[in-house]
């Protein structure tokens, strides 16, 4: 089966939905699922279809152009993408392991739409985990004076092996500008807490001193706003007194491998849509 999602936003009214499945239908597509949501901010209107086009008689750019003449005409934004055509990742890690060693796994087993292309790190610690997924890996240093220049080889980098999504899997140094700028709403990071709590060094070390009963994890889309991009995905593990800081560390690192491969994977499906600083996350 040949599948193809079809995202849109636009201002609510009567007869959106009608439109879509008229469209799909007369070119003799078959909606497989459809999800809507109408946003009260800004009365947005929000769909997903996931539908098969095996039987339809035309190409993926007439599809694709047919859609944008439509989308002109309603006053929508509207975006199409293929099934067939998987997601690729660059990934960029520090020295945790546990994000990365999960995420290939995941990919091992079939779980993500996605491949990872390669793995960017400003230390050269992970690189035999790359090369044991048989993922090419860089090493690029990041200094105080050299970050414009790291950043630059990167995004050359990216560039060069045809990244769709940058996964920030404990990449423990701040984006610029820039390389925000090339990949909006499409690095995605993952943050060990509820933002904006225990923010800084030793998060886990903090909540054990404020004796906390809730320890989490945060994947969100990186903007130009340090820590404070569009939320996708959020987890929490209850915790009590009787808890080490050992026991936070290894329980925080299950909750995030979760909420960084949630998000990862709904990206992958196209089940994500932003709109401001919300994301409206389908399925």
């Amino acid at each position: 089966m040949s599948t193809a999602v079809l995202r849109l936003n636009c201002e609510d009214a009567k007869g959106v939905v009608f439109n879509v499945s008229k469209f799909i239908f007369e070119l003799g597509g078959n909606i497989v699922d459809a999800e809507q949501h109408r946003e009260e901010l800004d009365n947005r209107f929000f769909m997903r279809v996931y539908f098969d086009r095996s039987e339809m008689d035309l190409s993926r750019e007439a599809l694709r152009q047919r859609l944008d003449d439509l989308a002109a005409r309603q006053g929508w934004d509207a975006s199409l993408s293929f099934s067939e055509d998987r997601k690729r990742i660059a990934v960029m890690v520090s020295k945790y392991d546990h994000c990365l060693y999960d995420l290939f796994l995941r990919q091992q087993y079939g779980e993500l739409n996605a491949d990872v292309a390669l793995v960017v790190s400003n230390h050269p610690d992970l690189g035999p985990i790359a090369r044991q997924f048989d993922t090419p890996f860089f090493h690029v240093p990041v200094a105080k004076d050299t970050k414009a220049d790291a950043e630059r080889r990167a995004l050359g980098l990216f560039e060069e092996h045809g990244v769709d999504l940058v996964v920030l899997a404990r990449y423990m140094q701040i984006l610029g500008p820039a390389m925000v700028a090339a990949y909006t709403n499409r690095i995605i990071n993952v943050h060990h807490g509820f933002l904006p709590a225990f923010e800084g060094a030793k998060p886990y070390h903090q909540a054990y001193e404020y004796g906390v009963k809730l320890i989490g994890a945060t994947s969100h889309y990186v903007t130009a706003e340090l820590d404070r991009g569009p939320v996708i995905e959020q987890e929490i593990v209850r915790v009590h007194h009787g808890h080490s800081v050992g026991d936070l560390i290894a329980m925080g690192r299950d909750v995030e491998k979760r909420v960084l491969a949630a998000a990862v994977k709904a990206h992958a499906e196209d089940r994500l849509s932003v709109y401001k600083r919300r994301t409206i996350v389908f399925g």
